[in-house]
């Protein structure tokens, strides 16, 4: 006996058994049931959802022998020629195959006799978005004033495609991309009536990667049974489609968080050695930064993608959010980026140096923390040539000159800071000397002083700020105030109430606006631009 796929042995043969089309099956039920049938229905979505089998249904449902309702027999006569393809009065066209305006033509035709067999002659039209636009014209009066004994279901991926006249005459009904959940119980269903083992694993990743499509799962059900010797194994699967094991993307990551770039070379190496697919490696990685962004910022951990939970929570824990964002785009760029350049390494490698590069938690707030000097210098010169450029309009001589004045300038060294007359009257003034910047700087301007005594300095961080207090940002801190060299001690905890530098700042910033506000009196403002005037103060004379 010839074999039959799986994707049409276990096709939905009733509304009961479609998946994950809830919103349609009950509408289209309840107008069966109801007796409110409209003449034209239009099923969109993407590929692989159940268009096309939703529309089968329909039609059994309309001209099954026992009566319109909504569960047909599947037994009678037109219910099994209708499940066989085999049903006169259902004309299914493939519009891709018949674009011109004489094939419409000839198809409609024969709208006006009656059905041969059953009570409804059905036009199936399938990818109808393929009608060119003379074919869409002729069929337009007669989609809307059809006989009674008509129906049409139209099938489109496309229907931003048809015309709005045709939208504006059909019942359209949108399909919805299947979850990798609904996917894999219902390949798990099937493989439980087929009597095949199979792994739990090896059933979501090929849900993973159907990609929403029922109808590419089956056909990849099919595919790893037939190289699995009819076993679902979670190994073979992953061979069989090229993808990476979780856990090389897990290592992958903690050796870009960990600046081990000796480490990054050989996984590369390796990578490079397995014929990887660099654009799905992308993809994974991207879904570990999600799922761990999820589990940090959100408490919802999902392990999706077969990532362990207890790892992405270790993960979470480990990674400062903003560096995780900053990740994510560089992963999202790199992915951009593929789609145009002929070698998908170069571009996965580079996108891997970016994350190395870029660290959003050392002093400047773009480097890590052990780059050498020439980068520092370089950042400096890059940031000075775009500011000059900006003011002044200068020859390009001079713009040769310019790295070579910075260079010259001595980079800012520590300041002397004594701790032990450190009060929080005077932290203001100690902060805006300290030789630090970028993030490091912004959990200073957060600080209070609530203790100096007995060699021990205890500050209170801003609970608004909370996520700053990380080991690597409060260990440059400490550097910049020189605490070991001093022998002293210093704790750091969290206060909702922090008199610090950026709330007194505020307050400064709230009081001059207020006092700009009040002194805005229209008469005077009218002056001001008039005579273009300007207001004295009578302390000041100014």
């Amino acid at each position: 006996m010839t074999y039959q796929v799986l994707a049409r042995k276990h096709r939905p043969q009733n509304f009961k058994q479609v998946v994950g089309q809830e919103h349609v099956v009950q509408a289209l039920v309840n107008g069966l049931d109801n007796n409110r049938l409209h003449h034209a229905f239009l099923f969109t979505g993407t590929r692989g959802v159940g268009k096309t089998t939703l529309a089968r249904v329909l039609a059994k449902s309309l001209n099954c022998l026992e009566g319109v309702s909504s569960e047909p027999c599947g037994k009678c006569a037109h219910c099994l020629e209708i499940q066989q393809g085999d049903f006169i009065d259902l004309i299914e066209v493939d519009a891709a195959s018949r674009t011109g305006v004489d094939d419409t033509r000839s198809l409609l035709d024969n709208v006006s006799y009656a059905p041969n067999k059953g009570q409804f002659k059905i036009y199936l039209i399938d990818e109808v978005h393929m009608f060119s636009k003379s074919s869409f014209n002729a069929l337009l009066k007669t989609l809307e004033e059809p006989p009674e004994h008509v129906k049409f279901l139209l099938a489109t991926t496309e229907p931003e495609k048809l015309p709005i006249t045709v939208l504006s005459r059909c019942l359209q009904f949108n399909l919805k991309r299947l979850t990798e959940k609904q996917i894999s119980d219902y390949l798990a269903d099937i493989l439980q009536r087929e009597a095949l083992e199979f792994e739990d694993k090896a059933l979501k990743l090929v849900a993973r990667m159907a990609d929403g499509s029922m109808r590419d799962a089956l056909s990849l059900l099919d595919q790893s049974l037939a190289f699995g010797g009819n076993k679902l194994n979670y190994d073979e699967v992953r061979t069989m489609l090229g993808t990476v094991e979780q856990s090389h993307v897990v290592e992958l990551l903690q050796m870009i968080m960990h600046d081990n770039k000796s480490a990054v070379v050989e996984k590369l190496d390796w990578f490079h050695a397995m014929s990887t697919d660099y654009s799905q490696l992308l993809d994974e990685l991207s879904r570990l930064l999600h799922e761990i962004s999820l589990t940090q910022s959100l408490n919802k951990v999902t392990g999706g993608g077969a990532f362990e939970v207890a790892v992405l929570k270790k993960l979470a824990d480990q990674l400062n959010p903003e560096q995780l964002q900053l990740y994510y785009q560089f992963v999202v760029v790199g992915l951009q980026q593929m789609r145009s350049v002929p070698d998908k390494k170069i571009s996965f490698e580079m996108t891997i140096i970016r994350m190395l590069d870029f660290d959003l938690t050392s002093d400047d707030g773009h480097s890590t923390s052990d780059k050498n000097q020439n980068t520092d210098n370089a950042k400096s010169t890059a940031q000075t040539q775009h500011a000059v450029s900006d003011s002044f309009d200068t020859s390009a001589e001079n713009n040769r000159n310019k790295p070579n004045q910075i260079e010259s300038e001595p980079n800012p060294t520590s300041a002397v800071v004594n701790l032990s007359a450190l009060t929080n009257d005077n932290w203001p003034q100690i902060f805006k000397d300290l030789p630090v910047k970028g993030m490091v700087r912004e959990l200073a301007r957060n600080l209070m002083v609530l203790e100096n005594k007995n060699n021990t300095i205890i500050f209170a961080i801003d609970a608004a700020v909370e996520s700053f207090k990380k080991p690597k940002l409060l260990d440059k801190l400490n550097h910049a105030l020189a605490i070991e060299q001093q022998s002293y001690r210093v704790e750091y905890c969290v206060r909702d109430e922090v008199d610090s530098v950026a709330k007194k700042q505020a307050q400064k910033d709230k009081q001059t606006k207020q006092r700009r506000q009040q002194h805005k009196d229209p008469v005077v403002e009218a002056l001001k631009q008039r005579f273009d005037a300007t207001i004295i103060n009578q302390k000041t004379g100014h």
